[in-house]
């Protein structure tokens, strides 16, 4: 029987977790493929919700545990870099070890570049998801870094796909597939929203909002007036609208650990994290997200949910017409609210708007081309 090819994946937080499992599930099961998973960064941390377990829970095995962050520590753009720093080191000796053929990166993260600069060290072929794509902010630098580290790209949109190759890669090795978080969308189960809000905390006679912020890293400095902005405008939309408020946990990057201090004094229905599977559901049957989560960009549009975009993190980056922006004003944020619940003409938009990350079955597409693709020289080839 022919060998099967090895590829190795990295996650380092719920969000790339969330998105990569439909991909981690068929090469799981996949006849030709074997298949090796690295946690690091916040997956470790209790502080953040220790997704570890989730992973663990969802039934796959773990070859390696990279530490990225202290459990208590600094709250800083140099804490990030040094963390990367550490992915870097730990990730060369973990390929060392288990050689594979391909390490699968995704997204925007440190550990997934730093997996990308120790494969390409070592002579291993990098594959890298949803790159091409903007949206400001330290994001947009690492992905794109991550994108010339790549041999194989995995585009989830016409214009990501474009962007890719202008950025010199070669356009026989940028696939499109859409974003693998439409296959999870469309495969499980809706509870009724009273089921829902058993378990969360809500009353199902009131409107939901969900709420998701992170730092934005070259903002660092105003992160604590731009989550206080954002609670203020939200309690005060709360009672204006008869909604309760269902918020979770900020991620890990700089300024992170101020975000959730003030989210645990906001007296809304706060988590550390919400299971992927369930977080969908909450947005089926929520009446608005607010936030800067990139949920509002890829996986709200699926649902027709109106989404308050806030501030510069996904300033950039291609939407559907299901969303309004707004500073991190107070006033800004009530006014968005109050439009993107009252404005009769948005709201059409955004149940008859269509989702650009929408391209089919992705895990599929991406599986079927690992299994089959010839890999490029390791020699990259750049069409500059």
């Amino acid at each position: 029987m022919k060998k099967k090819r090895k590829i190795l994946f990295v996650t380092e937080r719920r969000a790339d977790y969330s998105r990569l499992k439909p991909i981690l599930r068929l090469t799981q099961q996949s006849r030709k493929l074997k298949m090796y998973l690295v946690l690091a960064g916040s997956h470790l941390l209790k502080g953040f919700g220790e997704t570890k377990r989730v992973i663990e829970d969802d039934g796959f095995s773990i070859d390696a545990i990279v530490p990225m962050f202290h459990e208590r520590g600094s709250d800083t753009g140099a804490a990030m870099a040094r963390g990367m720093g550490r992915a870097l080191i730990a990730l060369t000796g973990v390929m060392e070890r288990l050689r594979p053929d391909i390490v699968f990166c995704g997204f925007d993260l440190g550990a997934h570049l730093a997996a990308a600069i120790a494969a390409m060290h070592q002579n291993i072929h990098v594959a890298h998801i949803q790159g091409g794509e903007v949206s400001g902010t330290i994001d947009e630098i690492l992905r794109h870094a991550t994108t010339k580290f790549a041999h194989l790209h995995f585009a989830a949109t016409p214009q990501s796909k474009r962007r890719i190759i202008r950025l010199g890669e070669d356009p026989r090795f940028v696939f499109l597939v859409g974003s693998p978080s439409v296959d999870t969308m469309r495969s499980i189960s809706y509870p009724p929203k009273d089921a829902l809000a058993a378990r969360y905390g809500f009353d199902p006679k009131k409107k939901l909002i969900l709420f998701s912020q992170h730092p934005v890293t070259t903002e660092v400095r105003n992160v604590l007036s731009q989550i206080r902005e954002s609670i203020d405008a939200l309690r005060e939309a709360a009672k204006e609208h008869n909604a309760d408020i269902v918020a979770i946990y900020s991620n890990a990057d700089a300024g992170g650990r101020r975000i959730v201090a003030e989210l645990k004094r906001s007296g809304f229905a706060v988590f550390p994290h919400i299971v992927y599977e369930d977080f969908l559901r909450l947005m089926k049957v929520a009446d608005m997200l607010v936030g800067n989560s990139s949920a509002g960009i890829h996986e709200a549009p699926f649902y027709h949910l109106p989404v308050v975009n806030i501030g510069t993190r996904q300033q950039r980056r291609e939407r559907g017409a299901h969303v309004i922006d707004a500073t991190h004003e107070k006033r800004s944020i009530l006014k968005a609210v109050r439009a993107a619940l009252r404005d009769m003409r948005f709201r059409k938009r955004a149940r008859t708007g269509v989702n650009p990350y929408d391209r089919g079955p992705t895990a599929k597409k991406v599986v079927r081309i690992l299994e089959t693709v010839k890999l490029p020289s390791i020699q990259k080839v750049i069409t500059y």
